[in-house]
């Protein structure tokens, strides 16, 4: 089963997928708002700005992960070719 026809029979999988990337935003949003740029990196507990910094840049890869995961299941072309090749 491919990814495209799981996310075809499982409506339920896409709307925790799509769940998934608006927490993310959500969570990405939260985080940069409490980035303090005036601690730097001088006080290494609580909260700092390289702590702040790492967690957003974290939260975008992995969104940015779910945008190509999507967009490859979107993807029509190229297809695989079928196996065994048929004889032309």
């Amino acid at each position: 089963m491919t990814l495209r026809t799981a996310i075809q029979q499982s409506k339920l999988l896409t709307f925790v997928v799509l769940g998934a990337f608006v927490w993310l935003l959500l969570t990405l949003f939260d985080v940069a708002s409490t980035i303090d740029l005036a601690t730097g990196t001088t006080s290494f507990v609580g909260q700092n700005a390289l702590g702040g910094i790492a967690g957003v840049l974290v939260l975008a890869i992995v969104l940015g992960a779910l945008v190509v995961l999507y967009s490859e299941i979107t993807e029509s072309d190229p297809a695989p070719q079928s196996w065994p090749p048929s004889e032309e």
